[in-house]
């Protein structure tokens, strides 16, 4: 009998292109999980709000509202469901752009439902493996506050760093172990999720994107330093 991996688990698949919308379907349902399918950006807000899945696949060109202006405004609606985008570009803007505006994740087409799985249930898994923040301590480290029962990274002057739910996540991670090296893999398994020999990619990925937040609000009091062929560390300068 074959394993029915996403049993009790809701999956809406935002996707303008019938055929593929219909191949995902039937691949998640076939491992157990419900489906919802909507072909138009106008339809997905109101369906996640009625519906709030576990996991969100949106693909980045729909018709009405185009899939990073879907997300941005799930986000804005304070809603927190794991995301990951489907997009034809392999250019890192693209993929950066999916990632500022709150994705967890994406691949880029084509790709293997296989894959698609694995990612679902890294997020699954990362979701799961979240520790109450109440039970965790506020860490100042340079001129930043990370509070994580706020979820909110604060500057000396008050302002904001405005970093997305899986950004959080790994620089919190890394000011917990500060100056030490932290290896790709506890990053990978840990925060993304991610079980067994996956790429870094999207890791890297999310490592610039911090970075150049960082930078672009002259955060010079910290940063992220690469340990090559191992991983990341976190110092105070």
């Amino acid at each position: 009998m074959q394993t029915r991996e996403l049993d009790g688990i809701s999956i809406l698949v935002a996707e303008d292109d019938a055929g593929i919308a219909e191949l995902l379907r039937s691949f998640f349902e076939q491992n157990g999980a419900s489906v919802w399918v909507e072909y138009s950006g106008r339809d997905v807000m109101a369906r996640t709000q009625e519906m709030q899945p576990d996991i969100v696949i949106l693909d980045v060109v729909m018709p009405y509202l185009d899939g990073l202006t879907v997300l941005s405004q799930i986000r804005k609606n304070g809603i927190r469901t794991p995301a990951i985008m489907l997009t034809d570009n392999r250019t890192v803007d693209d993929k950066v752009a999916g990632l500022d505006t709150g994705a967890d994740d994406y691949m880029t087409k084509p790709f293997s439902p296989k894959e698609l799985l694995a990612r679902v249930k890294a997020l699954l898994r990362r979701r799961d493996l979240q520790t109450n923040a109440e039970e965790l301590a506020v860490i100042r480290i340079g001129t930043i506050t990370i509070d994580p029962l706020a979820r909110e990274i604060r500057n000396d002057d008050g302002a904001f760093v405005p970093f997305t739910k899986t950004e959080f996540d790994l620089l919190y991670y890394l000011a917990q172990r500060k100056a030490r090296v932290v290896e790709h893999t506890a990053l990978l398994e840990e925060i993304l999720g991610y079980k067994g020999d996956i790429e870094t990619k999207a890791l890297v990925m999310h490592i610039a994107n911090m970075r150049r937040k960082m930078a672009k609000m002259s955060l010079d009091t910290v940063k992220i330093e690469t340990v090559a062929g191992v991983g990341y560390k976190l110092l105070e300068c």
